[in-house]
């Protein structure tokens, strides 16, 4: 929650854009917990589509984005969402693997949140523009 509160209050639309699609899909998982997914030992299909749903949507963050950073979050994610995949190849995963393949990766994909975020900043100001997307127009800011 913090993170996406000082990407909100400090980024750039993508460090924004990034930050609430991270704590939507963060709270849309918590809900499927509640509502008794199976807690790794089967695949777990609705966190899987909220997985790849917010994987989508960094995709197109990653490909229109004037950053670097995206790249990296977006690749991160998608090894925790072959988590999935890798159980539903092999059942035989057990519970504790899978767990750690999808989750662990959200640590670095915070980290680089926060360094996105912060170098966004520092552009501002020593910059005093920074632009958010690729085909942006530096004369429209």
């Amino acid at each position: 929650m913090a993170v996406t509160v000082y990407a909100v209050w400090r980024g750039g639309a993508p460090e924004r854009l990034v930050g609430v699609a991270l704590l939507v899909a963060a709270m849309a998982t918590r809900m499927f917990h509640l509502m008794g997914a199976t807690m790794y030992v089967d695949v777990e299909i609705g966190i899987m589509t909220v997985d790849l749903v917010l994987l989508g949507v960094m995709i197109a963050i990653t490909l229109t984005a004037d950053r670097f950073w995206p790249a990296w979050v977006t690749a991160l994610h998608a090894l925790g969402t072959g988590a999935h995949l890798a159980k539903a190849i092999n059942p035989d995963v057990i519970r504790l693997a899978y767990a750690v393949m999808s989750v662990v990766w959200s640590y670095p994909i915070l980290i680089f949140l926060i360094v996105g975020t912060l170098r966004h900043s520092r552009r501002i100001r020593s910059q005093g523009r920074d632009l958010d997307w690729s085909r942006q127009d530096p004369t429209m800011r």
